[in-house]
Order: structure tokens, then sequence, then C-alpha cells
């Protein structure tokens, strides 16, 4: 009977050894949740979190079309769409940039340096070009044989 006995306990202990080993792996795989409960609670709020800013952004954008719709383009016979309301736009766009001084000595500091950045690399630094030889005719028979090559081509 006491080996029934103490084979009980043993059996307790290693029961109660295994759920704590449980418990301290699924703490681990909890990270900074101590719970399984706060887990799904933190979980939860996140959730609703998410939901209300998804919420807020959806508002948001269609305040955003309805401010500055988007200009539909309608297609001419020939199926081109009209350019004139992209014309007006960037002319606008233009004026508006060009009015604040910031922007526009933004705009020139990137052309500059745009402009700045593409200069070409010589391909011969220094140094001097043989002339080819200069072949005058010396008789009048290299001239005319000259004259006559120039006149064939």
């Amino acid at each position: 009977m006491t080996d029934n006995v103490n084979a009980e306990v043993k059996f307790e202990v290693t029961a109660e050894h295994a759920q704590a080993e449980e418990e301290i792996v699924a703490a681990a795989e909890l990270g900074k949740f101590k719970s399984v409960d706060a887990l799904i609670s933190a979980y939860k709020s996140l959730e609703a979190e998410f939901t209300r800013r998804s919420q807020r952004l959806k508002e948001l954008e269609e305040k955003n079309k309805a401010e500055n719709p988007v200009p539909v383009a309608i297609s001419g016979g020939d199926g081109q769409a009209p350019s004139l309301s992209a014309d007006s736009e960037r002319e606008t766009l233009l004026r508006t940039a060009l009015a604040d001084e910031k922007v526009r000595a933004a705009v020139i500091e990137d052309y500059l340096k745009t402009v700045a950045s593409n200069k070409s690399i010589p391909l011969i630094v220094g140094g001097v070009s043989t002339p080819a030889p200069k072949s005058a005719p010396k008789t009048v028979r290299e001239a005319g044989a000259l004259a006559e090559m120039f006149l064939k081509k």
C-alpha cells in the first residue's frame, strides 16, 4: 500500500510539474501578457481601436473627395480626353507654386542641382591631337588624278 501511495504522490507531483511547465511555456508564448484572458482583452481593445481608426480614415477620405473632386474627363468625338482641365490645373498649380517664395527657391535649387550634376566629363584632358599629314599634289599629273578622284565621288 505504501508503494501505491508513493506512486499517487509522484503522479500528483509529476502532473503539477507538467502543468507548471505548460504555464511557463504559455507565458513565454504570450509575451508581455500574464494570461490568455489579458491577451484576449488586449486584442479586443486593439480591434475596436482599429475599427474606429478605419472609420475615421474613411470619413476623412470622403471629406477630401468632397472638397477636392477629381475632374472627370469627358471624351471627345475622337476618343481623346480633352486636356483643357489638366492644362488649367497645371497653370493654377504653377501660379500657386511661384507665389510662394520658399517653394520657388526650392524648385530653382533642385533645377540647378540637376543641371550641375549633368556636366559632361571630358574624354581627353590635356595632350595634343596629331594632325594628318598634308598631301598636296607635287605635279600636274598628281593634281589631275586628285581632281579626277574628287569628280568620280
